[in-house]
This record gives structure tokens, C-alpha cells and sequence, in this order.
């Protein structure tokens, strides 16, 4: 693999993208931006631009394409991303990959592809540290301990945007917006198409084959 090399995760909720770009992570050395860590970040500051955002998130919505721009915009400044990253949750439609286009140059866009069906299934039983932010699925990813994080000890707690009505308008959402940048990026010729409903290990092999071809 390049020294230097961009990549973006797409696939509905999950679909597994931040477990995959975790794995992904640890075996390049690059860094993750996690648009909806930062996100949630911001809208627990108690600032402006978290309530701004606290009104989008709290209903399942995406936070509007000009602000989360600047965000990453701003966020892909730093140091720790000179020699690559890995994105995940952005872009988000073709608005989005459009101006990411301007400023970062990408390598390969890596697609998870799961039905509806086993997405409600899964965002059921995510949970995700309430301590640390580390993430965890009852189904695909259980922790080692009930209720425990694996990594902190922290309490695991379902999410608010998790809410079965959150769920419905997120799909909804993905299907209008996030759908097109799967043929934006095959005519590109940078998509790697990965069946995300096998297990963990073996998504990540196709995944590498992909990125390696």
C-alpha cells in the first residue's frame, strides 16, 4: 500500500463502515475522521453550532451540507492528517463529494452493501460508550462484559438518533442522498464493492483485495 492514500467508507447504518475502517486503520497507520463522532462532539459543547447541530441529529436528520463541510474542511487541516485518512459518514451526497474533490484527492471509496432489513436489525442493538465513544453491536460486535466497554469499562448506552422513528427517516435519508455516490464513484472507477453481511473478518479480506487491486 502507497505511503500516502485516501479513503472513503460508504454504506448504510451498520453497515459496518467504522469497524472496517478501524481495521483498516490500524493495518496502514492512518488516521480515521469520524464525521459523526465530531459531530456529536461538537453538539455536546454547548456553543451555537452545537445546539444548530443538536436540532438536526436529535431527529435522525443530516446536519446541512455547509456546515459539515466546513467541519471537515477544517478538521482535515491538522497535522495528524498530512500523509492520508480514512473517512467515514462523509461525504454524504454528491454535493458533498463535489467539494471534498477540492481540497483531498481520493484513492479508493470502499461500499458496504446491506439490506434494510438486517440495517433495523443491527441499529437495534448497537450501543456505544457513553465514557470513551468506542462502539460496540449485540449482534455483530458484543462486548466482552454486559453493558461494559471492552475498552474503558464505561457504561454502554443506546444512542438517541437509535429510536426505531431516527432509524426510519436515517434510511429514508440514505436511500435519496447517499445512494448516488455508489455510481458517482464506479464511474470513477475508484469503488470497491464489499458484501457487508458476512462476518467481520471476512468483509475485511474483500476489502483489502479491493483496495489492493
Amino acid at each position: 500500500m502507497p505511503a500516502t492514500m485516501n479513503f472513503i467508507f460508504l454504506g448504510p447504518q451498520t453497515s459496518g463502515k467504522g469497524t472496517q475502517a478501524g481495521l483498516l486503520a490500524k493495518e496502514s497507520g492512518l488516521p480515521i475522521l469520524t464525521t459523526g463522532n465530531i459531530l456529536r462532539a461538537k453538539k455536546h459543547s454547548g456553543d451555537e453550532e452545537g445546539k444548530l447541530i443538536a436540532s438536526f441529529i436529535d431527529k435522525g436528520n443530516l446536519v446541512p451540507d455547509e456546515l459539515i463541510d466546513k467541519i471537515v474542511r477544517e478538521e482535515l487541516r491538522e497535522e495528524k492528517y498530512k500523509n492520508g485518512v480514512i473517512l467515514d459518514g462523509y461525504p454524504r451526497n454528491l454535493h458533498q463529494a463535489e467539494e471534498l474533490e477540492k481540497f483531498l484527492s481520493v484513492d479508493k471509496v470502499i461500499f458496504l452493501d446491506v439490506p434494510d432489513g438486517l440495517v433495523v436489525k443491527r441499529m437495534s442493538a448497537r450501543r456505544v460508550c457513553g465514557k470513551c465513544g468506542e462502539n460496540f453491536n449485540l449482534i455483530s460486535k458484543p462486548p466482552r462484559k454486559h453493558g461494559v466497554c471492552d475498552v474503558c469499562g464505561g457504561g454502554l448506552i443506546q444512542r438517541e438518533d437509535d429510536t426505531e422513528q431516527a432509524i426510519a427517516v436515517r434510511l429514508n435519508i440514505y436511500h435519496e442522498l447517499t445512494e448516488p455516490l455508489i455510481n458517482h464513484y464506479k464511474l470513477s472507477g475508484k469503488l470497491v464493492g464489499v458484501d457487508g453481511t458476512k462476518e467481520i473478518e471476512s468483509v475485511y479480506q474483500e476489502v483489502m483485495k479491493g483496495i489492493r487491486k
